[in-house]
This record gives structure tokens, C-alpha cells and sequence, in this order.
């Protein structure tokens, strides 16, 4: 009588690298509890680890089902002179997870490039998700929409430290633009013209997306533009979108911080001196350890969160939704993601709006229960049936 082995637990292996306040270290920890939740044996495997050689043998097993990326970096690496994603055996899924605006990526990672013609060829394995619903449709209708989760902690109920203060987590002045950045739009399109907008042009762009309340950047610059989207994001104009779009995350977090200056907030973010001088309400922090695993813990210590995604209107970063799993209320900019959460009031970026939805999070006295779709359990369980679903 012979047996017939089964793997019952299908291998999925997380590829990430070293990044700045640990930020991907954690995500790659959180997808690897997702898939594990999910079903799958799970590792991970960061590109610059001093011994890769396990690495490379849990890239080429062909028993790996599916390998997750933490963003673009992960595709510099090469098994035997071969980009990493056609070195693996055909059968393991392969799926590059943009944690960003993706014209960044497209912009300051040549493999990315590559990696994306391999994919419009259809190569069956390949796969891009993005968190952003609104840049996965613009990368192609093959594209997954795949929101991040949320940090897991554990819910405090001591007293907070903080209880009549607000908190935001964010640093300024830290885009991933290659080409110049000013505060101001105007310099920052002059330097960027890649569509030869004349001064008049320039100046009424400028009105429009300071004051547009289209929250998705790219739309906003297509709107005041006067253009359709997808003649806008055409891979020529990717670097000079990328250092508008960079232009725009930087006015909208100083716009909000601005707005905020005579209440009592607490910043944990870099190069914000300059923006909140004067200010006798808000105090700049350091984390204690200072990356991004302490988020989950010292937000609980607030009466809230403000937060924001400056320039994605569908889809959200891990900031606000581990807040709201861990019940700690938030105001967020327009967010189709968390429009409707318990607890969340979103804003538009106007001053009047900001201020009110960050008192409303000052008097909020209600529970923030937690909310099942904002784990990176379910979200992963959605990437995996839109993947057995998309021929």
C-alpha cells in the first residue's frame, strides 16, 4: 500500500528590506501573521540579510505558493544574473505590493520598470497590488486593490497618559521624489513643466489644487489640469507627477498641522520645527524605542488620532486604521477606506474642517468598537479570492 503525501499548509515567504522606523520590518510582519491566519507556513526574508543563501532557497522552492513584496526594493534582487521574479519556478505566485504612489516607483526603481513590462506581457505568476484602489485601476485592469491592515496590539484600558491630547504620527519633508520639491506649487511645476504650461497656467493650476476637495492627488492634478487621468499618468510624465505629487503631501500635512497650531497635539515626525514655531500647544516627541512598532502602544495614551493620507482617496496607510482597531478615535482625511468607521471623522483640507473634525475627536466619548475588515486577515483574504477569481 503506498501513501500520497499532502502538504497541508501551502509555504508563503514575505520579501522586504531594511527600512527607515522599521516601517516595513513591521508591515512584513503583519502580512506574514495575515497569511498565517490565512493558512499558509509563512517566512520571512529581508533582501539585505548578511546570509541570503536561505533566502534564495525559499525563493526557488518549489513548494513556495506565493512570495509577497514589501514594496519595490525587493525586486533589485538577482539569483544567477536573473531578476528575482524570473528566476522562481513558474508556479509560485509572485505579487508586488506598491505601499506608495506608484509613479515613485516607477520613477526610482529600474526594476519595478521591468518588472511591469513582464506583467503587461501577462506572464501568468506576475501580480501587482496596490493600497490605493484609484492607482490600481490607473496601473491596469489586472491590478489588485489591497489595503493594509492594522498593527496588531492589545487593547489598553489603564488610563491614558494624554488623555486631553491629540497625536499625530508623520514626518515632513521626506518625499520620494527625484526631481526639485518646493513648499511653494508654482516653482515646483516651473521646475516640473513637462507640459509646457505657460505663467498664466501655472498660477490658475496652482488656485485649483490648493483648493480642490478631490482628496486622490493624481485626480486632483488631472482636474486642474483640464485633462482625463490616463492621459496624465502616461510613463513620460511619471517624474515630473511624482515631484507634483510630493509638492502635494507636503502642503497638505503642514496644511493640517497649521490649522492645529492653538490646540494641544503631540507630533512624532521629523523636520517640523520650522511649521509649528511660536506655537505654545503643541510639542514635538520622540518615540521610546523610536520606529514604528511603538505606534500601536503610545496612541492609546491619546484622546485621539489625526491623520492623514494626503494624497490617496481610496485606501488608507497603517497609521489610522490600527488606531481605530484599537479603538482610539481619529480624524482622517476624506478616506473611502474610513469614511464610515466608528469613531472617524473625516476632514476635508480646509482649516474650518480640520479643526472641527479634530475637536470632535477631543470630546468623543464613545466606544470604537473593533472593526473586522481593518485586519491584515481579511485584507489578505480578499487579495487571495480577487487572485483564484482574475484569470
Amino acid at each position: 500500500m503506498t501513501t500520497t503525501e499532502f502538504r497541508l499548509f501551502p509555504k508563503a515567504l514575505v520579501l522586504t528590506n531594511t527600512h527607515h522606523f522599521a516601517g516595513t520590518d513591521i508591515m512584513a510582519r503583519s502580512l506574514a501573521a495575515g497569511l498565517e491566519a490565512n493558512g499558509f507556513d509563512t517566512s520571512i526574508a529581508n533582501v539585505y540579510d548578511k546570509d541570503s543563501q536561505a533566502m534564495v532557497q525559499a525563493l526557488l522552492d518549489p513548494e513556495t505558493a506565493l512570495i509577497i513584496t514589501t514594496g519595490t526594493l525587493p525586486l533589485l534582487v538577482r539569483i544567477n544574473d536573473q531578476p528575482i521574479w524570473r528566476a522562481i519556478p513558474a508556479t509560485t505566485q509572485f505579487v508586488t505590493y506598491i505601499i506608495d504612489q506608484w509613479p515613485y516607483d516607477h520613477v526610482r526603481v529600474e526594476p519595478f520598470r521591468q518588472f511591469m513590462a513582464d506583467w503587461e506581457a501577462k506572464a501568468p505568476n506576475l501580480h501587482i497590488a496596490s493600497l490605493e484602489y484609484n492607482n490600481a485601476k490607473l496601473i491596469g485592469d489586472r491590478a489588485y486593490y489591497f489595503p493594509t491592515g492594522a498593527y496588531g496590539a492589545p487593547r489598553r484600558t489603564a488610563p491614558k497618559h494624554y488623555p486631553d491630547r491629540l497625536m499625530i504620527w508623520a514626518s515632513v519633508k521626506t518625499e520620494l521624489h527625484v526631481t526639485p520639491v518646493h513648499d511653494e506649487f508654482e516653482p515646483t511645476l516651473r521646475d516640473n513643466n513637462h507640459w509646457g504650461f505657460d505663467e498664466d497656467r501655472i498660477r490658475r493650476i496652482g488656485e485649483a489644487v490648493r483648493h480642490t476637495a478631490t482628496t486622490h492627488s493624481l485626480t486632483a492634478f488631472a482636474e486642474a489640469f483640464e485633462q482625463p487621468l490616463e492621459t496624465l499618468t502616461v510613463k513620460e510624465a511619471l517624474p515630473a507627477l511624482s515631484a507634483l505629487d510630493a509638492w502635494m503631501k507636503r502642503y497638505r500635512r503642514v496644511k493640517v498641522v497649521r490649522a492645529l497650531r492653538g490646540m494641544p497635539v503631540d507630533i512624532y515626525g521629523k523636520n517640523w520645527g520650522p511649521y509649528i514655531e511660536g506655537s505654545k500647544t503643541m510639542r514635538l516627541l520622540t518615540p521610546v524605542p523610536d520606529h514604528n512598532h511603538s505606534f500601536s502602544h503610545i496612541c492609546q495614551h491619546y484622546a485621539g488620532l489625526v491623520n492623514f493620507d494626503p494624497n490617496f482617496g481610496h485606501g488608507t496607510n497603517e497609521r489610522v486604521v490600527t488606531a481605530l482597531r484599537l479603538g482610539v478615535p481619529s480624524a482622517n482625511n476624506f478616506n473611502v477606506r474610513t469614511d464610515g468607521s466608528a469613531g472617524c471623522f473625516p476632514y476635508v483640507f480646509s482649516d474650518e474642517s480640520i479643526c472641527f473634525a479634530a475637536e470632535q475627536v477631543l470630546r468623543y466619548r464613545g466606544e470604537v468598537p473593533p472593526d473586522a475588515t481593518l485586519t491584515w486577515e481579511h485584507v489578505i483574504d480578499r487579495l487571495l479570492i480577487d487572485m483564484t477569481r482574475r484569470p
